[in-house]
């Protein structure tokens, strides 16, 4: 008969029981079941069936017990202007207001020729939907209107049609009288003035009016969508546009935009290509087309840049604090580009491309033709929720920095509202402009009455002055916009700083850039996504389960290899997965628990055979931790020593030979508390598996696990049973509710319940008991 004996010296009592009291046989502490403590402690959730909680999620929706917060709920301007202050904050909203209001018009006219429509369509933009958001907006300081990647991605929309011949009534609400013409079938952008019939219309006249037609009713498909999402309460769809994702999609977009005004700057008449590979195709017709350049227009475009970056980037940039209203030089450069082209004839002299007759007066609201539309639901998608990332993205970061809070799902609303009904009034859809924003909040801008100033002003432009910008250069345009990407373009610069906090954050950002250069806006924003959801599962299934030790100092469990002074537990290992447990990483997870236990049940079960019993097997692999000298279990080992752990105890190791006798021998060996080996005598490291003993128990730690699915209770059983088979108990400790609650449903709960503790602590506790016990049934026992 074996007498096995083990001795552990002053390992702290409090990783054992109760710190106040001193575990004694026949005494246990208090330890608790995480279903015990459920059923203590734990409010019991009501259970409603699915028509239930359709109802309670519509009375939820509908609830008006305050009819005062109803209507202020819906309509935000009342709560706002409840609380104006007339004498203080008027003066600056004026001020601000037509500060704005002069960057609407040239910004405007040049943004909607981006979005291949006429100029004067980028007025009524800064006119209808902007006295919208005024009533339905909760932001008070962001600036709606014309965009450039909303801009972008509608004339991507509106290029693809093909023109078709009509000798109907005109489809928007432009007069008869009053109608553009494209001098090219191509898309060239010049665009004129005529008198037509009232019902017979050049096929030009007509394709122009296809566009407008077109655009409109895309412009009431995003409200609609825009509404629809808001009163869903989706403004959370956004969260799934990363940063990263989002600086690298407007990055990407800005060169598309780039690209799509160098033909105005060199005056060369390029039509424009497909989405696929758009840029590689128009910079091939560019350098194609070299010859044909108009070096009057790049002069006037190089001299527009110049003057705008230096007033721009050196003046208003430099200077902003001491500027209380921003030089407005992009209407100085519209107004004295108007001027010199007027008086030389820059269009007839050097054949430059003008914006052409600008009609004077309000567009009459015309229906919106759905039919053409619904053949673009997908990219009416994607815009509705681009414009409102940008927008809502703005309006959180000015909410913060004047501390008010915005509702997103009401901005929502407020987007689509203005959207339906600037349809209906040849817009295209809008969204909020930083720089505008920027400027209106430097300007000392306090609310949204801001924005009605603005539009007043731009109303005063449609309806008088609009038509002395008909001889206006497009290359000024172009220029302008040009100038106003350079923000968009220094977000490269946040690669560096990217690849420094995460390099998943910056290859989001590079795969979402050359996806949406390569191929175009929509198809690269899906690309994207589709690559940040990757990301995530890769994150998952890159999780690695580590080891925890105690720090007694501080009472708390961490990885050995990160941390000083962890204290192993004996026979014991505590294992943390900081990760959701699911279909993708459950094989990763249960290879990691058994390399990291040290202890492979598969390979345990043929030794087991071998030895005949799972005592057997116990007492050998204890025998030969102590020893230090096998590499395999051997059954009959040499009679072992006795060794000083460390400064924390001495296991002392007597083995009877049947007859009485008791042969003993001792030697030293030094276990470091971090648990990464035992160092002997001559200085040699033995393997962290086999530190400490035969393990009898498993310990992970789920307080890291978000979430698990079935597949991921399957592999928690599978771990029990696995190593149940080698007479190795594996507990579980800090489920949270959402995990609890799967466990619970696939009969986990039922079947495992006392192996489930509440914490960490608990567990190891419960471990050491169980393993005291254990080790006083084998042939020998365990004193601490």
């Amino acid at each position: 008969m074996s007498t096995f004996r083990v001795d552990i010296g002053d390992i702290p009592s409090d990783q054992l029981t109760n710190p106040n009291k001193k575990h004694v046989d026949g005494e246990k502490p208090k330890l608790y079941h995480t279903s015990e403590f459920r059923k203590e402690y734990r409010k019991e959730d009501p259970e409603l069936t699915f028509s239930e909680k359709c109802k309670k999620t519509a009375r939820n929706l509908t609830n008006c017990s305050n009819k005062r917060k109803c209507v202020e709920k819906v309509l935000p301007f009342l709560r706002i202007y409840r609380k104006y202050k007339i004498k203080t904050d008027l003066p600056n909203d004026v001020i601000a207001g037509f500060t704005v209001g002069i960057m609407q018009l040239p910004q405007g006219m040049a943004y909607a020729m981006l979005a291949d429509m006429p100029p004067v369509v980028g007025l009524y933009m800064a006119f209808f939907p902007v006295l919208i958001y005024f009533f339905f907006g909760t932001s008070r300081h962001i600036s709606m209107g014309t965009v450039a990647v909303v801009s972008l991605m509608t004339g991507s929309v509106v290029s693809n049609i093909s023109p078709q011949k009509s000798n109907s009534v005109l489809p928007t609400g432009l007069s008869a009288n009053n109608t553009y013409i494209n001098d090219t079938m191509g898309g060239n952008d010049t665009l004129s003035l005529t008198t037509m019939l009232p019902t017979i219309a050049s096929a030009d006249d007509d394709f122009v009016m296809q566009k407008l037609a077109l655009a409109s009713s895309m412009c009431f498909l995003v409200g609609v969508v825009q509404v629809i999402f808001g009163a869903c309460r989706l403004g959370f769809v956004t969260t799934y546009m990363s940063d990263p994702l989002v600086s690298g999609f407007t990055t990407g977009a800005a060169v598309h935009v780039f690209t799509s005004q160098v033909k105005y700057v060199f005056g060369l008449k390029i039509p424009r290509f497909p989405n696929l590979f758009q840029i590689i195709y128009t910079y091939k017709a560019i350098i194609e087309n070299l010859p044909n350049t108009n070096y009057v227009t790049v002069i006037i475009s190089a001299i527009c840049m110049v003057i705008l970056y230096i007033v721009k980037v050196q003046i208003n940039q430099r200077f902003k604090h001491k500027l209380k209203v921003p030089v407005p030089i992009e209407l100085l450069v519209v107004v004295g580009g108007t001027l010199l082209s007027y008086f030389f004839n820059f269009h007839t002299e050097y054949n430059i491309k003008i914006v052409g007759k600008v009609p004077a007066g309000l567009p009459e609201p015309q229906i919106p033709n759905l039919k053409s539309a619904f053949e673009h639901v997908s990219d009416a998608i994607i815009i509705a929720v681009v414009a409102f990332a940008q927008s809502v993205s703005l309006a959180a970061l000015m909410a913060k920095k004047h501390n008010y809070t915005m509702d997103s799902n009401q901005e929502l609303i407020a987007y689509g509202a203005g959207n339906i009904f600037g349809s209906f009034f040849s817009c295209y859809p809008f969204a909020a402009s930083v720089s505008r924003s920027s400027v209106q909040d430097s300007a000392g801008g306090r609310t949204q009455v801001t924005s009605v100033f603005s539009a007043s002003l731009v109303l005063v432009v449609i309806i008088l002055i609009g038509p002395l910008f008909e001889s206006l250069p497009n290359c000024v345009l172009s220029s302008i916009i040009m100038v106003a990407l350079r923000s968009m373009f220094l977000q490269v610069l946040e690669l560096k700083n990217l690849w420094k906090v995460s390099r998943y954050d910056c290859v989001i950002w590079v795969v979402t850039f050359l996806a949406v250069v390569i191929l175009y806006v929509d198809l690269g924003l899906w690309v994207g996504l589709i690559f940040s959801f990757l990301t995530v599962v890769v994150r998952t299934q890159c999780a690695k389960a580590v080891s925890l030790q105690k720090i007694p100092d501080v009472e708390m469990f961490a990885d050995d290899k990160k941390y000083l002074k962890t204290q192993a537990q004996l026979g014991i290992r505590v294992i943390g997965f900081n990760s959701p447990l699911y279909y993708a990483n459950g094989d990763m997870f249960v290879k990691q628990v058994f390399q990291i236990v040290g202890l492979k049940p598969e390979r345990a079960r043929k030794q087991i055979k071998r030895l005949g019993s799972i005592l057997e097997f116990r007492r050998v692999s204890q025998m030969t931790l102590v020893c230090g000298s096998y590499s395999h279990v051997d059954p009959k080992p040499p009679l072992t020593p006795t060794h000083s752990i460390g400064d924390h105890g001495s296991v002392s190791l007597s083995i009877s030979n049947g007859s009485g006798e008791i042969s003993q021998r001792n030697s030293t060996a030094d276990l470091h508390s971090n648990g990464n080996g035992v160092r002997s005598r001559n200085g040699s490291i033995k393997p962290s598996s086999c530190n400490l003993a035969y393990v009898h128990h498993v310990i992970i730690d789920c307080s890291s696990m978000c979430f698990i699915d079935s597949v991921g209770s399957k592999i928690l059983k599978q771990v029990i049973e696995e190593y149940r088979t080698v007479g190795t108990v594996v507990f579980l400790a800090a489920v949270r509710d959402e995990v609890w609650r799967v466990l619970e449903a696939t009969g986990f709960v039922e079947k495992y319940d006392s192996q489930i503790y509440l914490s960490v602590h608990d567990a190891v506790i419960a471990a050491t008991i169980e393993g005291e016990g254990e080790n006083a049934d084998d042939a020998g026992s365990t004193h601490i």
